[in-house]
């Protein structure tokens, strides 16, 4: 009876595992008018939480068509400006899978903070959501140096330093 129990939950696990990873059908989602992005919201929540939940791989097709639907949202939506300023995307510009993922924090850090419209807050606010997920998923190994100095002053407590001052 055990050895059944202890099945079924670790297949309702991985079933859900796999559920949660899973993306709404991004085709079917129209972002041709103002209306249309706010509608979009809870599906750009769905696709940032793919994203930060999918391992970066440039051959998955998916998390690649949900990084152009993440582009086509920010780019077009009236309701938020995102900033991307060179002294905060110059640490990922050698790879558009790292400038993607903190695209997807500084959307995810606007989305959960809506009244914060100081850029430097919401840049710091995707920072801490971006670096340590690139830390666990990336290969760190290709890290520029400056990278790695901006995870440590992260780490440290000293982002807004390392970044402002």
């Amino acid at each position: 009876m055990r050895k059944t129990i202890f099945v079924f939950f670790l297949l309702f696990s991985i079933k859900s595992y796999a559920y949660g990873q899973e993306l709404p059908n991004l085709k079917t989602v129209k972002l041709n008018k103002r209306v249309s992005y706010k509608q979009a919201e809870p599906t750009v929540i769905k696709v940032v939480a793919y994203l930060f939940k999918t391992p970066i791989d440039k051959k998955n097709k998916a998390r690649n068509n949900a990084g152009q639907f993440l582009i086509e949202w920010m780019n077009g939506t009236p309701d938020y400006i995102f900033y991307l300023e060179e002294k905060e995307t110059s640490f990922f510009n050698t790879d558009s899978d790292l400038l993607l993922m903190y695209m997807a924090a500084l959307t995810k850090f606007s989305l959960e903070h809506p009244a914060e419209k100081e850029k430097r807050t919401q840049a710091l606010g995707a920072m801490n959501i971006v670096l340590p997920y690139l830390y666990q998923q990336s290969d760190n190994k290709s890290w520029t140096k400056e990278l790695w100095q901006l995870y440590d002053a992260s780490k440290n407590g000293k982002l807004k330093e390392f970044l402002y001052h």
